[in-house]
């Protein structure tokens, strides 16, 4: 590729399509019409020699070259980005500020473990402070984002209706997959839809949520589990799954960490579940601090280097 013949307007238009996943949204981000934004994705895609999004059920989803051309881009559109602001850039090396993170089991199982690792390795003294959700899907409200939380990383399915304060990214998108115990005495490798609903479960509720959205995909089929075991937290399930004949579903992210540690088997769910967006959220007052916009770039790496 020639840089000199190379459009450098198109890396923001990837970066913001990264983000938010739909033309509409992105075009809005940075100021483009809908149809500019849909050509320029089209010279992206000439240029690279792929689809770099693709169309699905639930959104655009970003290929393998889009996910590795990502983190370049986005790293050098921050130095440029910090080049131009008359504030000095953010030394992570020098900075002790401590973040304070929204986030379930599952994301500190998923991310942050990772996210430590990578913070100790670029800023010692930077620090993280994490809290509970008080509801798994539904996001904090603007002004608790605006007043006491940096960042809420979870999975939130209705982002469309978020405060118009409120700003978003897609970290990466999760499957559902069942846990059993590798000795099960009746689960060899599969499962089927019959033996799903009638085995026993260990289940994840939070008590905000009502009905679980297994609970209702099984009803829609005149099918019902029974939960056995109901947890209030992700990380209590593979170790009830491992010392009994219960199994689980859960995301995959997390199955495949405690697998490895407890002789689990990672299956299939046997009923089709729409794949779930972790997504990033944060209030505008912080879109343009320094230290913040550090700590999101850093995490988006994170997530797409702990992809299995």
């Amino acid at each position: 590729m020639n840089l000199q013949s190379f459009d450098l307007n198109l890396l923001l238009a990837f970066e913001s399509l990264m983000i938010e996943r739909n033309v509409t949204r992105a075009a809005k981000r940075i100021g483009l019409s809908q149809p500019a934004l849909s050509n320029a994705l089209s010279r992206l895609r000439r240029t690279f020699d792929d689809p770099l999004l693709v169309r699905t059920p639930e959104g655009m989803s970003p290929t393998a070259a889009a996910h590795s051309l990502i983190v370049p881009v986005r790293a050098a559109l921050a130095q440029l980005r910090a080049a131009l602001e008359e504030k000095p850039a953010f030394d992570p090396t020098a900075s002790k500020r401590t973040f304070h993170l929204s986030a379930s089991d599952h994301v500190e199982i998923a991310l942050i473990a990772p996210l430590v690792t990578r913070l100790l390795e670029k800023a010692t003294r930077v620090g993280l402070r994490l809290t509970r959700p008080r509801s798994l899907f539904q996001p904090p409200a603007a002004q608790v984002l605006a007043d006491s939380i940096d960042l809420a990383i979870g999975f939130f399915p209705d982002v469309t209706g978020l405060d118009a304060s409120i700003h978003s990214e897609v970290l990466w998108e999760e499957q559902s997959v069942v846990l059993a115990r590798k000795a099960h005495p009746r689960i060899k490798g599969k499962l089927t839809l019959r033996q799903f609903a009638s085995e026993h479960h260990a289940a994840v509720f939070y008590k905000t949520e009502g009905q679980g959205f297994i609970d209702a995909l099984l009803e829609q089929k005149g099918l019902a589990r029974r939960a056995a075991v109901i947890v209030p937290h992700f990380a209590t399930v593979p170790f009830v799954v491992a010392a009994s004949d219960l199994i689980a579903t859960v995301p995959d992210r997390s199955a495949d960490v405690f697998a490895r540690q407890l002789r689990l088997q990672v299956l299939p769910v046997p009923i089709s579940i729409p794949p779930f967006r972790m997504t990033m959220l944060w209030h505008e007052r912080m879109e343009a601090d320094l230290a913040h916009a550090w700590l999101r770039g850093l995490i988006v790496e994170t997530a797409l280097g702990s992809k299995a």
